[in-house]
């Protein structure tokens, strides 16, 4: 047929063959009524999904399901994008990372008005960083049955409800199930699904979005220590609860502007037409119900199930421990162990300063460099720990005042940095598909290592009576891991140099 292709009655010639005959048929007035709007019903003796990567290779028409061409055009158009998720993210982690900042007040809180000693005064702070820590063991499943977005609103609701309940403690107990285990628990929850929320819209800026996300918390240390110590002042100590905990509600607002991406939202869909056609055989709706819920459990149980066949998720494990060690020890004890080596108070009590504006410049800046491909993201993370460690060794030989202050600042940088490439490797090893079930795995096991971060510290300051011991045995940990990721920089460098696709010829080969 000239001017035709004899497929369907499809046009299937090159887009500059179509457009010379349009240019001649606009004077002739031949085949005008071939060019039909897009948005015309067309039907076709072609089949309406061909074996292409991208688009048939008949003519460059797109011969793939509206689902599928609704799905690629929102992954083309969203990734990398929406920076104003970023923003949000940072503002919630401003306000999560709140009580965090604010132990030492707490603490001190805590012991003036229940009169207890700071062995029990310090349970409910050390059961909110526990329970911040392994926040995905609970995030994980139900974000899998509910959606990323009202897990998150309930993590903040839960998270404000237990502050403003430890105003009305009448006893330690109370405070601890409040103070420590609701709040505790809810902020675990909305870190852990703000993570998936930058996963989900990131992916060659995943970087810099976490750490953009993760500055947050540096931002709340400039703020809320001030906030509660006003707050105590006028208040009391029960009156600047409440209105912590009012301040902590603006979670709950803010959470409800998140949305789920469209591509993610059409995955989902698509993932469940066959639990939607088992409900239409189903005999009574009683059963399709249950088959439902079945289904649900049972996709929970195969993530799971692919998690821990995944050999990365162990690598992240240790990572992940060794890292809360040395975040946690280090910032709880710098301030004791700078007055050990004959620093003043009010020098040492600057360093928390020092050290927030280096572990900020790591969390944000360190990361952009595998966003820009100066480097790959696992030899950045055996850099990052390899300095971390050396930094860490080196805290006590450090006898002068700016020679300490020099090594806080390397420490806190590196472990900003770890942080932000923490949740990137989880996504990039996962995928957001496991992505929530992994911190639920990761929680599970770390979160009961993750309680002997105070023995640990007991052993060597009272039992040794120094800080150094265990800033070497933290260091020793650090070349650990950075041995690790050397191994499995290697690993990923030799699979890559393996498979290496034909990119340009699967565009411009024929498909059949």
């Amino acid at each position: 047929v000239s001017g035709r292709a004899c497929l369907g009655g499809y046009d299937h010639r090159s887009p500059e063959l179509q457009a010379t005959q349009k240019a001649k048929s606009d004077t002739t007035g031949i085949d005008k009524c071939w060019f039909e709007p897009e948005s015309h019903s067309r039907t076709s003796s072609i089949p309406s999904c061909l074996p292409v990567s991208g688009r048939a290779s008949l003519g460059g028409y797109d011969h793939r399901s509206p689902e599928v061409q609704a799905t690629q055009k929102a992954d083309t158009t969203g990734v990398d994008k929406c920076w104003w998720v970023a923003v949000l993210a940072f503002v919630m982690t401003t306000m999560e990372s709140s009580s965090s900042r604010c132990s030492g007040f707490l603490m001190v809180g805590i012991m003036e008005q229940m009169n207890v000693d700071r062995g029990l005064a310090s349970w409910p702070v050390s059961l909110i960083g526990s329970l911040i820590d392994c926040g995905g063991l609970l995030s994980g499943p139900l974000s899998e049955l509910f959606t990323t977005v009202p897990v998150l609103v309930g993590g903040c609701v839960l998270a404000a409800t237990g502050i403003i309940a430890s105003a009305f403690a009448p006893n330690i107990t109370w405070l601890t199930i409040t103070l420590g285990a609701m709040h505790g628990l809810g902020l675990g929850i909305v870190i852990t699904m703000l993570q998936v929320l930058i996963s989900m819209y990131f992916e060659r800026y995943r970087g810099a979005a976490n750490g953009i996300m993760f500055a947050g918390s540096t931002a709340s240390a400039f703020i809320f220590p001030h906030l509660l110590l006003f707050l105590g002042n006028t208040y009391g100590f029960r009156g600047s609860l409440l209105l912590f905990g009012a301040v902590l509600m603006n979670m709950v607002a803010v959470s409800i502007a998140f949305r789920e991406p469209p591509w993610v939202r059409l995955q989902r869909i698509n993932s469940r037409k066959g639990v939607e056609r088992t409900q239409r055989l189903s005999l009574s709706t009683v059963q399709a119900d249950d088959g439902t819920k079945v289904s649900a459990i049972e996709a929970v149980l195969r993530n799971i199930r692919s998690v821990l066949q995944c050999a990365m998720i162990y690598v992240l494990v240790i990572t992940w421990l060794v890292f809360c060690y040395n975040y946690d020890i280090f910032f709880s004890t710098v301030v004791d162990f700078a007055m050990d080596k004959g620093v003043s108070l009010e020098d040492a009590v600057s360093f928390i300063t020092y050290t927030s504006i280096t572990d900020l410049v790591g969390r944000v800046i360190l990361p952009i460099l595998t966003d820009r491909g100066f480097l790959e993201r696992s030899t950045l993370m055996a850099l990052d720990y390899f300095l971390l460690g050396l930094c860490a060794l080196s805290l006590p030989f450090c006898e002068s005042h700016w020679t300490l202050l020099a090594a806080c600042l390397g420490v806190a940088l590196f472990l900003g940095c770890a942080i932000t490439m923490q949740s990137v490797l989880m996504a990039q090893y996962l995928g957001l598909e496991k992505l929530a079930v992994g911190y639920t795995v990761l929680g599970a096991f770390c979160g009961p290592a993750l309680l002997g971060k105070a023995p640990f510290v007991g052993f060597f300051r009272d039992d040794l009576g120094s800080y150094n011991e265990m800033f070497w045995v933290l260091g020793s940990l650090g070349f650990l891991v950075c041995v690790i990721w050397v191994l499995v920089s290697l690993v990923d460098k030799r699979r890559a140099r393996k498979w290496q696709p034909d990119i340009a010829g699967s565009f411009n080969r024929p498909k059949t």
